[in-house]
């Protein structure tokens, strides 16, 4: 599971994890309120999952559960503060 953002995730963007497999990378963010939490997956540079919730909890397990399928499927993660491998 995911450490808690802290107060700066109010606003902007926080990434939760990222994941690569050659020439693709995804990676999976929050945002914090002012009206609720919005989580999100970007491939490239498109927006490709985009869910709201009320409270972070939920949030943060639908990030953990959405990444576990793309773990198994043989995507492998990454340090979400370094820029994706080029394959």
């Amino acid at each position: 599971m995911y450490k808690r953002p802290s107060d700066r995730l109010r606003g902007e963007a926080v990434t939760l994890w990222t994941l690569e497999r050659p020439a693709d990378a995804l990676r999976c963010f929050v945002v914090g309120p002012p009206r609720g939490y919005w989580l999100g997956i970007e491939r490239g540079h498109d927006l490709i999952f985009s869910e709201t919730y009320d409270d972070l909890e939920p949030a943060l397990h639908r990030a953990d559960a959405l990444k576990s399928p793309l773990l198994v499927a043989g995507w492998r993660e990454t340090d979400p503060d370094q820029a994706p491998s080029s394959h």
